[in-house]
Order: structure tokens, then sequence, then C-alpha cells
């Protein structure tokens, strides 16, 4: 069941993608695309799934993605469902609710212990720092609240602050339901 899960997760982002790559056509700008979070996380959710179908696939990695998927479908729930981002019915459900719900029941159903789950911070920072580097330089951000031309760096530091306590503490919950879970199953496995 979990490797069909695993699957349905990898055919679900690559349907997604596809159809978003046909739909938008000309209007696709690649390196603007691959500016999203929502990509990069989806893309990455996508692959260890796939590895995972496989093989065993290391539970800081799912940890991770679990992370990025998790804050996709949040962040998009509470800052982004009404704000047109030009992105067609489809993929926008596919890759900000349904992959994100898939990897999270993933890690509930095969939970693993993990160890430094600050790490999974790196990624996220460094996406910011990226962010708002890269939009002054080609004049367009990913996001609204990362856009600091209509109501100034304050309000991108409020929205970034959101954002990133949004990661601790969910990044906090996903190790500890994680290990938790999985020693309750190791204990549960040991009596039979």
């Amino acid at each position: 069941m979990i490797k069909l899960l695993r699957m349905a997760v990898f055919l679900l982002v690559l349907s997604a993608e596809i159809y978003l790559v046909i739909v938008l056509g000309d209007r696709l700008e690649p390196a603007n695309h691959l500016s999203y979070f929502t990509i990069l996380s989806n893309f990455f959710a996508a692959v260890v799934a796939l590895l995972g179908v496989f093989n065993p696939v290391s539970a800081q990695l799912r940890g991770a993605a679990t992370l990025y998927m998790a804050v996709t479908g949040i962040i998009y729930a509470l800052l982004l469902r009404d704000i047109d981002v030009a992105t067609p019915a489809y993929a926008n459900w596919a890759m900000h609710v349904a992959a994100p719900i898939l990897v999270v029941v993933d890690w509930l159903l095969a939970p693993e212990r993990t160890k430094r789950w600050w790490t999974w911070l790196a990624f996220p920072a460094a996406y910011l720092v990226y962010s708002l580097v890269r939009g002054p330089i080609v004049d367009w951000y990913p996001y609204p609240f990362l856009d600091p031309r209509q109501h100034g760096y304050g309000s991108v530091a409020l929205g970034s602050l959101f954002v990133a306590v949004t990661f601790v503490v969910l990044a906090f919950a996903i190790s500890w339901a994680g290990t938790k879970l999985a020693q309750k199953r190791s204990r549960y496995l040991s009596r039979d």
C-alpha cells in the first residue's frame, strides 16, 4: 500500500507538471517556474516518493519532503488560495492540495525516527535568500508576501517571519510525530 501511495505522489506531481507546461505553453518562463517553492518542493517530494517505491529512503530525506510539502499546502491555504498566480486549476489543486496531503499521509502510515530536524530548515532559508536577491534583479517575485514593491520590506519581513515560524513548528512536529509513531509501531510489532 505504501509503495502505491508513493507511486501516486510521483504520478500526480508528474501529471500536474506536464499539464501545467502544456496549458501555459509559451507563457511558461522556465527560470521563474523553477523559482516557486511549490514547484521545487513538489519535485523533491516526487523524487523521494519514486525512490521510496524501489528502495528505502533515509528518514531525513522523507522528513524534509514531508515538511516542504506540508508547508506548501498550509501556506497555500492561508496566504495564497485567493491569489491568482496564473497556475491552471488541475496543477494548482494537485501541487498545493492533493500531493501535500498524500505525502503527509505517507509519513503517518510509515513513520520513522529522525534526528536533526533543524537541518531541514536550510533549504527554505536558502530559498528565501535566493528569492530576495533574485527578485530585484529580474523584477519578479514568486509570491506576494515576498514582494517588497507594494508594501516594503517590513511587510516582507513579517510574511517571512510567519512562514519561518510555520517551518520551525512543523519541522519539530513532523520529527516528533515520526519518532513517536515509529516507537509505538516498533513496540506493537515486537509483541507479535
